[in-house]
């Protein structure tokens, strides 16, 4: 049953242009979408959270003024003035409910981890993006 939920899933996936992460984990068991990240923070999490902020602003008309930032592992301000930007997109596009602070908590989680992307011919972008999303998401 699994193998041919994957198999649709994938068949969904290229029909329909989308990306297909291998290894992606679930919200429940993230390690990145346990916690709350914000001004001060520094890891490898925060490094995600650059990593995905960095090809939402290629990928996305509506968020490109966030990008590019800085990928340092370091939660400054660029980084949380990227993540309002985000929140503020997300928030009068399909996501209303999302908090506009600059801390990337669940409900920016969601919205960072919802969103496709496309990242042009920038392949460190592309590879940084699909690192950011199965270590985080």
């Amino acid at each position: 049953m699994r193998q041919k939920l994957v198999s649709v899933l994938m068949a969904t996936t290229v029909l329909f242009g989308g990306s297909v992460v291998a290894g992606q984990a679930s919200a429940a068991t993230a390690p990145c979408r346990q916690n709350v990240y914000g001004p001060g923070g520094t890891g490898t999490c925060v490094k995600a959270i650059q990593s995905i902020a960095n090809v939402l602003s290629i990928s996305n008309a509506a968020r490109r003024e966030a990008g590019p930032i800085a990928i340092d592992s370091v939660y400054g301000d660029q980084t949380k003035n990227a993540i309002i930007k985000i929140q503020r997109a997300a928030r009068a596009a399909d996501h209303p409910n999302t908090k506009v602070d600059g801390w990337v908590g669940p409900q920016t989680w969601t919205v960072l981890c919802h969103y496709g992307a496309f990242w042009g011919s920038d392949t460190r972008a592309r590879d940084a993006y699909h690192w950011a999303k199965s270590y985080a998401c």
